[in-house]
C-alpha cells in the first residue's frame, strides 16, 4: 500500500486504532520494498540449496557414513531439502521459458496440476525435514543419557532410522493430502496470441475452504503450521537443552577413559556437536516462519496484516533454504569422518590409498 494510501486505513487495518494503523501502514510502506530487494537473490539460493544438498546428500550415503542412523536421517534432510526447493526452480523456468519457447502458455491444466504438485511437495518435504530434524536430535539425547542400555544404543544404527523415516513420511501423509483440495480449476478464455486450442485454467482456493468466511482455510493453515513448524520448534530447545545437561553430567567420567575410548568417544562428541548446531539454527528460522504462515489466514486476504505476514513468510522461507545450504559446511567442520568421507569421494579413494600404503611402509620398516 502506498503512502498515498494510508488515509484507507479503515479497509487495511480494520479493528485498530488509528495511531496504531498509520504506524503499521508506514511500516509497511518501508518494509515491502526492503522485503522485495531481499527476495530477488531466491532463484540463486534455490539453485544453490539444490546443488549443495546433492553434494551433501552424495557424501553422507557412502558405504562409511551409513553405519550411522543420524548420518541417514542427514541425508534424508538433504534430500527431502532438495524436493523443497523444486518449486521455486520450477518458476524460474517459467520466468526463463522465452529462451527455450517462442510462447509458454502458463495457463494449461497441465501446468496448474503441476503447481499444485510442486506445492504440495514443499509443503510434504519440508515438515518431513523438520521431524527428521527433531528425530536426530532426540535419538542422540536419548543415546547420550543411556550410554550403557544396548536397546538405546541400538537407537544408532541404521534400522532405527529406516523406522523414524518411514513413520515421519506416512504420518505426514494425510496433512498433505488434504492440502490438495485446498486447490479448484476455474475455466478462462486463453491470452496468448499463441495460446493451444481449448479451454484455459487457473488455479483458485476451493469453495470447501473458503466457505463460512474461510473458516477451513484459516484453521487448517494453523494447525499445519503447528504440527510442521512451531511444534518441532518448541521441541528442539527442550530436547537440546536435555542433551547438554547430560554432556555435562557425563563429562567428568570421560576423564578416566582410555586412549581407544577416547577416539570413539571423540566421534560421539563430534555427532553430538553436530546435531546441536543443526538444531539451533534451524530454530533461528523456521520458529518465526511458523508463526508467520499460521495466523496469515487469520485476517482479510487484503488486509495490510496479511501483507506484512505473506512477505515475512516469504523472507524466512527463503532464509530456512540458505539454511539449509549450511548443513554441508558445519558437517565438514565437526565431523572428522564427514571429512575422510569427502575426500575419498572427491579423490576417488586415492588419497586413503596412499595414507594406508605409508603407514604399512612405516610399520614394515625395520627398527
Amino acid at each position: 500500500m502506498s503512502e498515498s494510501n494510508c488515509r484507507l486505513l479503515g479497509i487495511y487495518y480494520a479493528g485498530f486504532q488509528k495511531s496504531t494503523a498509520k504506524a503499521l501502514c508506514k511500516f509497511e510502506n518501508k518494509f515491502i520494498p526492503f522485503a522485495q530487494k531481499i527476495l530477488s537473490y531466491s532463484s540463486e539460493i534455490s539453485i544453490s540449496s539444490v546443488l549443495i544438498n546433492l553434494i551433501h546428500f552424495f557424501i553422507l550415503t557412502r558405504k562409511p557414513m551409513r553405519t550411522s542412523s543420524i548420518n541417514i536421517l542427514m541425508a534424508a534432510v538433504a534430500l527431502y531439502d532438495i524436493l523443497t526447493s523444486l518449486k521455486q526452480i520450477e518458476l524460474i523456468f517459467e520466468q526463463n521459458s522465452d529462451i527455450f519457447f517462442d510462447c509458454y502458455p502458463t495457463y494449461t491444466f497441465g501446468v496448474g496440476l503441476r503447481r499444485i504438485i510442486l506445492d504440495i511437495a514443499k509443503d510434504y518435504s519440508r515438515r518431513c525435514s523438520t521431524w527428521f530434524i527433531v528425530s536426530i536430535a532426540f535419538i542422540r539425547t536419548v543415546m547420550v543419557r543411556n550410554p550403557l542400555n544396548s536397546t538405546y544404543q541400538s537407537l544408532g544404527k541404521p534400522k532405527a532410522s529406516v523406522v523414524v523415516i518411514v513413520g515421519v513420511c506416512a504420518a505426514s501423509l494425510p496433512i498433505s493430502v488434504f492440502k490438495y483440495f485446498e486447490n479448484q480449476f476455474v475455466e478462462k478464455e486463453p491470452l496468448y496470441d499463441c495460446a493451444q486450442n481449448g479451454t484455459y485454467y487457473y488455479v483458485t482456493m476451493s469453495k470447501l475452504f473458503t466457505a463460512n468466511d474461510g473458516f477451513l482455510a484459516k484453521y487448517f493453515s494453523l494447525f499445519n503450521s503447528f504440527v510442521s513448524d512451531i511444534i518441532p520448534c518448541l521441541l528442539l530447545p527442550i530436547v537440546t537443552l536435555l542433551l547438554i545437561m547430560n554432556l555435562w553430567k557425563t563429562a567428568k567420567k570421560r576423564a578416566n577413559i582410555t586412549s581407544a575410548t577416547n577416539h570413539k568417544n571423540n566421534n560421539s562428541t563430534s555427532k553430538t556437536g553436530l546435531v546441536f548446531c543443526v538444531t539451533i539454527t534451524f530454530f533461528i528460522v523456521e520458529f518465526p516462519y511458523g508463526l508467520s504462515l499460521g495466523f496469515l489466514w487469520m485476517f482479510d486476504y487484503d488486509s495490510g496484516i496479511s501483507r506484512i505476514l505473506s512477505f515475512f513468510g516469504f523472507i524466512f522461507s527463503m532464509l530456512i533454504t540458505l539454511n539449509t545450504c549450511t548443513h554441508l559446511f558445519v558437517c565438514l567442520i565437526i565431523s572428522s569422518q564427514y571429512r575422510k568421507s569427502t575426500i575419498h569421494a572427491f579423490t576417488c579413494g586415492l588419497v586413503n590409498s596412499k595414507q594406508m600404503i605409508a603407514s604399512r611402509k612405516v610399520t614394515s620398516s625395520p627398527p
